[in-house]
């Protein structure tokens, strides 16, 4: 065999060797987000301490060594399925409070986000409701840090309406605590709606885009001088 053949060979064996690990490679980022939706709805349906790796795995359609080559416990699992959603929340609180436009506008922005990235995750509220009504055992200081920076990007926004005369002298964090809730409860109401088929007074539907728009408004009279 001649030196080009011998080139030629050793790199296609090297090209096919690249292939097949990225395949791998993209095989395991699939499991792994396979696994994270799985235990999503698993924690969201049972809680953390009703809810079973052996049920995740299934409904993930991998094998307990998979999710346990990405995860090395159930709490593990759990935590980031709570902190993907915070992050995401975080990323975009913190760009809209850094970007251009007045404080009403990023408010507004901000409440869309928020209302957008809840209905993309319709496990999350009943996760953390019941995670915050029990004290939160099983959050670390990680996720806390995450949860605060969404505080923090929300505390920057009032900050510049109030220095901007636009916003009255009102506490960040009971503002802030005065806006998460109430999104978290509609969610988990959709939910009991759709479980229950019930349509009419305190069960009647009503659209996420109604919802948002609402929210915008409320938070906007909650902050206004004039209001």
């Amino acid at each position: 065999m001649t030196a080009a053949a011998d080139l030629l060979t050793n790199q296609l064996v090297m090209s096919t060797r690249k292939r097949a690990v990225g395949r791998k490679r993209g095989a395991a980022r699939d499991s792994r987000g396979a696994i994270l939706r799985a235990a999503a709805i698993e924690f969201s349906e049972r809680g953390y301490d009703a809810a079973g790796t052996d049920r995740i795995a299934t409904r993930a359609r991998v094998n307990k060594a998979m999710l346990y080559y990405h995860f090395r416990s159930k709490r593990e699992v759990y935590l980031e399925v709570v902190r993907e959603m915070v992050r995401t929340v975080g990323s975009r609180a913190r760009a809209i409070a850094d970007g251009p436009g007045t404080a009403e506008d990023k408010l507004d922005a901000w409440v869309a986000a928020l209302v957008e990235e809840a209905a993309a995750r319709p496990w999350f509220a009943s996760i953390m409701l019941r995670e915050v009504a029990s004290g939160a055992p099983h959050f670390d200081v990680h996720t806390f840090q995450l949860m605060n920076d969404v505080f923090v990007a929300v505390r920057d926004i009032i900050a510049q309406g109030q220095r901007d005369g636009v916003f009255r002298e009102v506490d960040p964090l009971l503002t802030h605590l005065t806006i998460m809730p109430p999104i978290l409860i509609f969610f988990v109401r959709q939910r009991v709606i759709a479980n229950a088929r019930l349509t009419k007074d305190l069960a009647e539907p009503r659209p996420v885009e109604e919802f948002a728009r609402h929210m915008q408004a409320s938070v906007r009279g909650m902050l206004r001088k004039d209001s």
